[in-house]
């Protein structure tokens, strides 16, 4: 069983980012719309660093394969800081558990990020707000090979984030459920306790989500 689950717009407060010159780079969807004045660097994930014709995403794949960590980024499954990804990432553990954000793709729960202010949000600001006319290479980290057997691939998340799973997963043979919104969650939950055959932690994801779809339909949809 593989479990995807959507970003959220709230971080931990020691999310780190990268750094250069001393300023902190900030990753958001439209650089050109933040007000000019602040020290901090604004970027997108896609552009390229500053001097340097390689990307910040790039850089950021050479940064995991490097196996360090100066700027103390955190992994993907402990970046954000509503308690449900913990939970999720101790129900299913690391290798079964991913990402989809709005930044950066679908990722690893192991995989290093910086802090980011992206979202699909069509209520975000226009600095954040990524659209569909905007430009994003994707990672997509869910691969055939992690998918063992007759595996399923389970995705929770807000209707904003459809298309993007659907385009980042397409490729991938594996029978796929999706969840969206706490009715899903609810229905989910009904199905836990009933003859349905539903994997028992899905059962405890479904319970704990449900008091958390409120944020999955707002503020837990940006990246």
């Amino acid at each position: 069983m593989k479990i995807v689950i959507q970003c959220s717009a709230t971080k931990q407060d020691l999310a780190g980012t990268f750094i250069i010159s001393g300023r902190r780079v900030k990753f958001i969807a439209h650089p050109e719309l933040h007000p000019p004045g602040e020290t901090d660097i604004f970027s997108r994930p896609d552009d390229a660093i500053p001097s340097s014709s390689t990307t910040w995403r790039q850089h950021l794949v050479t940064y995991n394969s490097s196996g360090a960590n100066p700027d103390h980024l955190l992994q993907a499954g402990s970046l954000y800081s509503p308690p449900a990804y913990v939970a999720l990432l101790r129900s299913v553990g690391t290798e079964n558990f991913y990402i989809l954000s709005a930044g950066w793709g679908l990722v690893r729960s192991d995989f290093l990020l910086p802090d980011y202010d992206i979202t699909f949000s069509s209520q975000g600001e226009a600095r954040k707000r990524r659209t569909k006319r905007d430009a994003f290479h994707d990672f997509a980290h869910l691969t055939q090979g992690a998918i063992l057997g007759n595996e399923t691939v389970y995705f929770f998340g807000g209707k904003e984030y459809l298309q993007l799973y659907y385009k980042l997963t397409k490729t991938l043979v594996a029978r796929k459920v999706v969840y969206f919104a706490s009715k899903y969650i609810t229905e989910l939950m009904a199905m836990s306790t009933s003859n349905t055959a539903v994997p028992a932690q899905i059962g405890t994801i479904a319970v704990f989500l449900t008091s958390w779809a409120t944020k999955l339909r707002s503020d837990a949809d940006a990246a």
